[in-house]
């Protein structure tokens, strides 16, 4: 099956390749095989904990896999939805009598994307909405990027959507570029779920407005640049914040780069010293997604720029708890340049 050719394979592969298989697939799955018996699963939660335990990219997969997969015999197919939804699972791998993988089932193919059992967390989401988007011009000289449309709906919106699939119902928006064409589209709108706005007076950097929720905000939230889409389940996402006790948890993900030449490292006077072929590197890209603690909104002064950047390092440098949720390149979609916005486009063009 055409399936299972995607989302299989045999055990001896690198760390890197199954990183790279489970983001080239749409499954977000990958189940390990040894002669068609199932050995293990990798998911981009057994990721993030390699990631995380800093493991190495050279190692062989069996050491980042899950050796107990929850499977199911075929003759139990008919249980897969209420084991799935009760294990909270996005897939199931079936076997025959002789352990061999068969078929696997996805959540997604039998109930509708609304009814899956996510974890509700009604706390607040703060998103930034006042950057003027210049990486998009000349479509942001027209509409705010706010407003962008992706398929049916705005980048906005789509933004919303994928907070309200966890329980999110009150949206604090801070605004400055365009804000009335922003206020006049949402309070002209349906909707079923609370809004509010945050006026800069003058651009302050990707943090600077933050200064404006210190009466507005109380406890944790989460905050959101407009231009950036995660396809996971926040609630996973809030539980690890405060497991570790963060005041700041930043969503990261993984990129591979690979040069496409061989490197030279010179000595002074210009002797080679080290030739490298082809060489390839990771590096966790920070998303523009956070949850955060109101205590930190204090830490950032009124009426100046000031970058997230700027307060990341302030809490690392006094030892406060700052922290890292990886999640797998495919997970992320960034429309914050124009190649990236076209990437977003075609994936949302029938929706």
């Amino acid at each position: 099956m055409d399936k299972l050719q995607d989302i299989c394979t045999e055990e001896g592969i690198k760390v890197r390749e199954a990183i790279q298989r489970l983001d080239s697939g749409r499954h977000k799955i990958l189940i390990v095989t040894k002669h068609r018996k199932v050995t293990g699963i990798v998911t981009d939660g057994d990721v993030r904990r390699w990631i995380l335990r800093k493991g190495s990219f050279d190692a062989d997969i069996s050491e980042l896999m899950c050796r107990t997969p929850k499977t199911i015999y075929e003759d139990q197919v008919s249980s897969a939805k209420e084991i799935m939804l009760n294990a909270r699972i996005d897939a199931i791998p079936v076997i025959n009598n002789a352990d061999e993988l068969v078929d696997m089932i996805f959540i997604r193919d039998l109930v509708q994307n609304e009814v899956i059992n996510y974890q509700k967390i009604d706390i607040p989401v703060v998103i930034m909405a006042g950057g003027k988007g210049t990486r998009l011009s000349p479509y942001t000289s027209i509409l705010p990027k706010p407003l962008m449309p992706i398929g049916a709906k705005t980048i906005l919106e789509r933004i919303i959507d994928s907070f309200q699939k966890n329980g999110c119902s009150s949206f604090l928006l801070t605004l400055n570029y365009k804000k009335n064409l922003i206020k006049a589209y949402f309070d002209d709108k349906e909707k079923d779920y609370e809004i509010g706005y945050v006026e800069e007076e003058d651009f302050y950097g990707t943090c600077g407005s933050l200064c404006l929720l210190t009466d507005k905000i109380n406890g944790t939230f989460f905050l959101s640049n407009c231009d950036v889409l995660l396809d996971i389940d926040y609630a996973k996402l809030y539980e690890f914040h405060r497991e570790h006790h963060n005041e700041i948890t930043a969503v990261t993900s993984l990129k591979h780069f690979q040069i496409p030449y061989g490197i030279f490292e010179l000595e002074t006077g210009g002797a080679i010293c080290k030739i490298s072929e082809k060489p390839e590197f990771n590096y966790q890209v920070n998303t523009g997604i956070y949850v955060m603690e109101s205590t930190v909104l204090g830490e950032i002064p009124r009426g100046k720029v000031y970058q997230m950047t700027d307060l990341l390092d302030r809490l690392m440098r006094e030892g406060r708890r700052v922290g890292a949720y990886p999640v797998t390149e495919n997970c992320w979609k960034d429309m914050g340049e124009l190649n990236e916005m076209h990437k977003m486009l075609d994936a949302f063009q029938t929706s």
